[in-house]
C-alpha cells in the first residue's frame, strides 16, 4: 500500500465531510491507499458521519478512551496502525485536490524522497507557506531552500523514516509540538522534495477551530523551542550553525515571539523575558553572526534577558523610529538606545512604496507616494527624499525635489518646462524614489504598486521648447509595471487636427493618442486677427476632443492659412 492518510477529529461534524469527500474522489486506485480516522472523544457525530464513508472508502476508525486535548496522541495512535509505505497526516478541517495522491505516488517513485512538501493554498482567508512552493524541486535541503518555514506536519513521510528513528508527536506538549515532529523529519531524511505542479493542500479558514492565536504559557512554547535546538545539535549536521541560523531567523519573524514585548500585559513581561532568555541561551554564541542582521539585535538583548531595550528594538522596527543612526556605503548602523551598542545592517531592504496619486497635463506632473513599509521611517529623513528620474542608458538623472509632506503621503510636483530641457537628452526615462541615509543611497522603482491610473493607455500631452513640439507620454513598463516617460519630438500637424464647428467653434481633435490640454481662456490668431474664447474639454468614448468656443463668428477659411491657437499653457502654432 502506497498512502496512510491519516486524519485526527475532535468535534469535526460541521466541516469533515468536505474532507472525506476530497478522499473518495482520488484519482489514485483506491486499493492504494487507506484513511485512519482517530477521534478524540467528540461529542457531536463525527464519528457517525465518517464511519458512514466505509463503503467508499478503505476506512479504519478508532475512538480515544478519553480526550487527550491536542492532536498528538489521535495522530500517533492512528500511525502505529499505518500501513502504508508513506504517512499523509491531513487536518479534519482541511481537503485536498482530487489528484493529490495521484501525483504524488508517481513523483516518490521517480525520486525516492523521504519528506514530500505539497503545495498549499488558503481557503477562506486562511494563511499558508507560499516561498517554498515556487516550483517543483526533486531534492531540497534546510540551507538551499525556505522549507523550514513551513513546519506544519501536512506533508508526505515516509513510514520507515519516522519509525526508525522514533519520531512521534510528543504527547505531554500542547503547543507547537508539530513543529519539533517536522523538524525532526527533516534533519534525520535522507532527501526531501517539493511538488508544486498545482495547489494540493486546501488549508481552510473556519471560525473558532484554529488555536494559533490563543494563549500558550511561555515556558511550555519555549520548552519546545529548545528541544528543537537540541535535535539540531544532537545530531551533528553538516553546516548546524547556519541550520541554526535559519531556524532562529524563523522564530523571530514567524512565531509568538514576534513582537510579543509589545503585545502581552506587563505582570507578564518577566515571565516571557526569562522563557526566551534560557532558550536562546541554549543557541551556541557564534549562530548570532549568522543570522539576519534584523535578528541579531533581538537575540542580544534576549541573550541578557534585558526586556525594556528588546522592547524598545521591537517598537522601533514597528513604527521606524531610531534612538541614532548612520550609514556608510552598504552599511547601516543603528543604535536602540543611549549608551548601547550600534548593530550593523547590511543590505537595507528597500521600502515597500505605493503610487496613491499621478496627474500631468501640459503644464505640470505631479506624483504622490505612500510608504507601506519602511526600515527607517520616511519622515526622520524627508529632506533626503527625492523623485529621480533616470535615464534608460543610465548616464543622466533628472532629481525633482520633495513638495508636499503630510506625514503619511509624499509628494513630488514639477513643471514641465523645468524639466524638459534636461529630459530633451535622452528618449525614455524611468521613474525612482531615492533615500538617502548619511552617505547610503537606496533607490526604488516606482509604480508597480499603485491606485488606479486615470488615464487610457499612452495619453499624452505636448511640451513645447525652442519652437519645436514634443510629446510627452507617462507608460508602465512591460515587464515589471513601473512607471516611465518618453519623450519623442513631432510635428503638430501629425498629433492634433484642428476644424471648425459652425460660425463660433474651433474643435481640436487627437489624431492617434489622446492629448491632455490646459483648458481655460485662450485665442485663435491668424492673419492680421485674433478671436478670444474658451477652451473646454468633451471627452467622447474613444478620444479627447477641445472645442474652443469664440466670442466672434468665423470662416472656415481661417484655418487653410498659418494660425494659432494660444492655449493657458501653450502657443500651438500650425503651419499650412
Amino acid at each position: 500500500m502506497k498512502f496512510s492518510i491519516i486524519v485526527p477529529t475532535y468535534n469535526s461534524e460541521a466541516y469533515i465531510k468536505e474532507l472525506m469527500n476530497s478522499l473518495v474522489k482520488q484519482t489514485l486506485n483506491k486499493q492504494d491507499f487507506e484513511v485512519i480516522v482517530v477521534d478524540d472523544c467528540s461529542t457531536d457525530n463525527t464519528l457517525k458521519l465518517v464511519e458512514s464513508y466505509k463503503k467508499k472508502l478503505n476506512l479504519i476508525v478508532d475512538q480515544l478512551d478519553q480526550n487527550s486535548g491536542g492532536p498528538g496522541k489521535p495522530r500517533n495512535t492512528a500511525f502505529d496502525l499505518a500501513q502504508g509505505e508513506y504517512v499523509f497526516f491531513v487536518d479534519s478541517d482541511d481537503y485536498i485536490h482530487k489528484d493529490t495522491l495521484l501525483d504524488v505516488s508517481k513523483f516518490v517513485n521517480q525520486n525516492n524522497a523521504d519528506v514530500v512538501l505539497v503545495r498549499m493554498e488558503g481557503v477562506n482567508g486562511r494563511g499558508v507557506p507560499k516561498s517554498m512552493f515556487q516550483e517543483t524541486r526533486d531534492e531540497v535541503t534546510l540551507l538551499d531552500s525556505r522549507i523550514i518555514y513551513t513546519l506544519s506536519p501536512t506533508k508526505f513521510y515516509r513510514t520507515s523514516l519516522l519509525r526508525n528513528n522514533n519520531i512521534y508527536f510528543p504527547e505531554e506538549l500542547k503547543s507547537a509540538e508539530d513543529q519539533l515532529f517536522t523538524m525532526k523529519a527533516y534533519i534525520n531524511a535522507q532527501k526531501i522534495a517539493v511538488l508544486a505542479d498545482k495547489s494540493y493542500y486546501y488549508a481552510t479558514k473556519r471560525e473558532g477551530e484554529h488555536m494559533s492565536s490563543a494563549y500558550v504559557a511561555p515556558n511550555e512554547f519555549y520548552q519546545v523551542m529548545s528541544l528543537i535546538v537540541d535535535e539540531i545539535l544532537q545530531r551533528n549536521l553538516e553546516h548546524t550553525n547556519e541550520i541554526l541560523a535559519k531556524f532562529i531567523d524563523r522564530h523571530f519573524s514567524f512565531s509568538r515571539t514576534k513582537n510579543f514585548s509589545l503585545n502581552i500585559k506587563a505582570e507578564q513581561q518577566q515571565q516571557w523575558i526569562e522563557a526566551l532568555g534560557d532558550f536562546i541561551l541554549r543557541v551556541p554564541k557564534e549562530v548570532d553572526a549568522l543570522v539576519n542582521a534584523a535578528t541579531r539585535p533581538l537575540l542580544y538583548y534576549a541573550r541578557q534577558k534585558d526586556f525594556d531595550h528588546y522592547q524598545i528594538v521591537e517598537e522601533s522596527y514597528r513604527n521606524g523610529h531610531y534612538y541614532n543612526f548612520k550609514a556608510n556605503q552598504n552599511l547601516l548602523q543603528i543604535q536602540f538606545a543611549q549608551h548601547e551598542p550600534f548593530f550593523d545592517f547590511e543590505n537595507v531592504t528597500k521600502p515597500d512604496i505605493k503610487m496613491t496619486q499621478f496627474n500631468f497635463d501640459d503644464q505640470q506632473f505631479s506624483l504622490e507616494l505612500t510608504f507601506l513599509k519602511s526600515m527607517i521611517n520616511p519622515n526622520q529623513i524627508a529632506n533626503q527624499l527625492q523623485l529621480k528620474l533616470v535615464s534608460r542608458n543610465k548616464k543622466e538623472i533628472v532629481y525633482v525635489p520633495l513638495t508636499v509632506n503630510n506625514q503619511t503621503n509624499f509628494k513630488f510636483t514639477t513643471q514641465l518646462n523645468d524639466v524638459v530641457p534636461y529630459l530633451l537628452k535622452e528618449k525614455v526615462w524611468d521613474a525612482f524614489l531615492e533615500m538617502r541615509i548619511g552617505n547610503m543611497t537606496i533607490d526604488k522603482r516606482i509604480g508597480n504598486k499603485r491606485n488606479k491610473y486615470p488615464y487610457a493607455k499612452e495619453t499624452s500631452t505636448i511640451v513645447q521648447q525652442n519652437g519645436k513640439y514634443y510629446r510627452f507620454t507617462p507608460y508602465f513598463t512591460k515587464d515589471f509595471d513601473n512607471l516611465s516617460f518618453y519623450l519623442t519630438e513631432n510635428e503638430l500637424t501629425n498629433m492634433l487636427k484642428v476644424t471648425t464647428k459652425g460660425k463660433l467653434t474651433v474643435t481640436i481633435e487627437p489624431i492617434e493618442f489622446n492629448y491632455i490640454l490646459s483648458t481655460g481662456m485662450a485665442s485663435l490668431l491668424y492673419q492680421d486677427s485674433f478671436v478670444t474664447g474658451y477652451l473646454s474639454q468633451k471627452p467622447t468614448k474613444n478620444s479627447w476632443t477641445y472645442e474652443l468656443a469664440t466670442t466672434d463668428k468665423l470662416k472656415a477659411s481661417v484655418l487653410k492659412k498659418d494660425f494659432v491657437i494660444a492655449t493657458p499653457s501653450l502657443k500651438l502654432e500650425f503651419d499650412n
